[in-house]
Order: structure tokens, then C-alpha cells, then sequence
């Protein structure tokens, strides 16, 4: 197995240090950077919104195991150093020493919530979708994914992680939530990279809030096929919001999707990843190879 080293590089503008003299506030926050050394990384991770707080080593601890216990109903075995996370929860997360606020605007978010429910369904209580959202701290994840859906700088960054954590030797991409729209929009930029399969899960891909929404933009509501992806497979909890509507049908290739039970933990990454037909999607991608 081979060793990993990891150095920590903070960036603003993609370029200096931070200037952390008072009054003068850095504009985004672009890298905490990986340097995993002889290290090849057949399967990729991207996590999704309200990761700020973790880092990509805790996210590992938590979703390797889940990962494996997916691949052993079918059998299958990979090593951790087989595994990387692209991390980018760094770009959400507040720093008072350096002085850097994530640009990110809770209220907005609830404002465009609001908007699309009250033209989906007139007769809706917004008082209570409100409620619902603060009260499951649901206004700091769609926070975070309006941020990235509408601010180009941090699109950016938050794609170069992913474009960062795949090699030569990356096979599978999988990818939860937010990550999904991240990962969908790395691998629809990079047809050349070897990447074969794609596993979503808790993907909000199809959701009329995002699908309108997406680089590259769907041509007649039909969303570009991600690059070189040779099997697109897509889990969902039916009780899961993010992941309501069907990816079928709503991209120019096959996507195949199965339906799972994550118990009250309808779109938590564990139980997704721990299922049998997440396991049975990447075993699938690992034969293939």
C-alpha cells in the first residue's frame, strides 16, 4: 500500500499568500492542495455541501468503510490507497484569523427556495417550507449549492479539486449530493480523462432548480453525457428530496438507476454507499477494468 503525504497550501485568487492586513479581505479561498505521492487513485469520492467542517482525511475514515461494505455483498475487495476524496468543503468554511468569508447567502437561498416552490404549487404554506428548512439546517446545504451554481469563482475552485484528485489510473467516479453537480461538470470538461464509470448518489442533477442550471447547459432540456463515462449509474432513496426526480431520460446517454431504503437517513452518503447496488455499480466498473 502506498504512502501518502499531504501538504497544506491556502491560496487567494489562485495565486499569492493571503493578505491578512486589517481592512483588506481575501476574495475566495481556492486551495487547500493534496499532494499524494506514489499514490494512483482508481476510484475518486466528491462530497457534497456541509463538509466545511470536516476535511478530506475524516471524510475518508467515514465513507471507505461504507464503501467497502457495499463491495462485499458482491465479493469484492479495494485498498484505501485505491481511494481519494476531492475535497472542497475548505471553500465554505470561515476563517476569522484570515479573515475570509465564504461567500455564501443563507437568506438568498431560502428567497429562491420560496420562489420555486410557490410557482411549482400556488397553494403551498411558505411559512412552513421555511421552518423545515432552518430547523434541519437545510438553509446552510442549499446555501452552499446556490454559491456554486451561481458564483463562477467558486465553480472554479471547487472543480479544480476534482480535476486535481483524478489520474491516469481513475476508473470510477462517485459522488454524493452537491459533488454530483461538481463532478457531473469536471467529467463533461475533461472528455479525455479515462474515467468509465460514474456513480451518483442522493443526486439532485434533474431538479428544476438545477438541471436549467447546469455547464454545459442542457440543449432542449436534455443535459450533455458526462465525457468519457462508459456507465452512468444512479441511486436514490425514494423518500430522498435532493434525488426526486429521475436522471432517465434527462441526458443524452443511458443512465441506469436503482431505488434503495436509507431508513431516516434518506440522503445521508453511508447507507448510499454501503448498499448493495451502489457496491454492485463499482464492483461493475472495477471488473472492467
Amino acid at each position: 500500500m502506498s504512502s501518502y503525504s499531504m501538504t497544506e497550501a491556502f491560496h487567494v485568487d489562485g495565486g499569492s499568500a493571503p493578505d491578512t492586513e486589517m481592512g483588506h479581505q481575501p476574495a475566495l479561498r481556492v486551495g487547500l492542495t493534496l499532494l499524494e505521492h506514489a499514490a494512483m487513485s482508481r476510484i475518486v469520492m466528491v462530497h457534497g455541501a456541509g463538509n466545511d467542517l470536516w476535511g478530506p482525511s475524516s471524510i475518508k475514515t467515514k465513507w471507505f468503510p461504507a464503501l467497502a461494505d457495499g463491495l462485499a455483498w458482491h465479493g469484492v475487495d479495494v485498498h484505501e490507497a485505491d481511494v481519494r476524496i476531492a475535497f472542497y468543503g475548505d471553500i465554505f468554511r470561515r476563517d476569522p484569523e484570515e479573515g475570509y468569508e465564504p461567500p455564501v447567502d443563507r437568506a438568498a437561498a431560502i428567497a429562491s427556495v420560496k420562489q420555486i416552490a410557490a410557482h411549482l404549487d400556488p397553494t403551498i404554506d411558505l411559512d412552513e417550507v421555511v421552518k423545515m428548512l432552518t430547523e434541519h439546517h437545510f438553509d446552510r446545504l442549499l446555501a452552499q449549492a446556490e454559491a456554486y451554481v451561481q458564483q463562477p469563482t467558486i465553480r472554479t475552485a471547487a472543480r479544480a479539486r476534482v480535476e486535481a484528485a483524478v489520474d491516469d489510473d481513475t476508473r470510477i467516479v462517485i459522488a454524493h449530493s452537491l459533488g454530483t453537480l461538481v463532478a457531473y461538470e469536471a467529467l463533461c470538461a475533461h472528455p479525455e480523462w479515462g474515467v468509465t464509470d460514474f456513480v451518483t448518489i442522493g443526486c439532485p442533477l434533474a431538479a428544476d432548480m438545477v438541471h436549467p442550471l447546469l455547464d454545459p447547459c442542457p440543449t432542449r432540456g436534455t443535459g450533455a453525457w458526462p465525457g468519457s463515462v462508459q456507465r452512468w449509474t444512479n441511486i436514490a432513496d425514494a423518500h430522498d428530496p435532493a434525488a426526486a426526480n429521475s436522471l432517465v431520460d434527462r441526458f443524452s446517454g443511458t443512465v441506469t438507476e436503482y431505488k434503495v431504503d436509507n431508513g431516516h437517513r434518506v440522503h445521508d452518503p453511508e447507507p448510499y454507499l454501503n448498499n448493495r447496488w451502489t457496491g454492485y455499480a463499482v464492483a461493475a466498473g472495477l471488473a472492467a477494468d
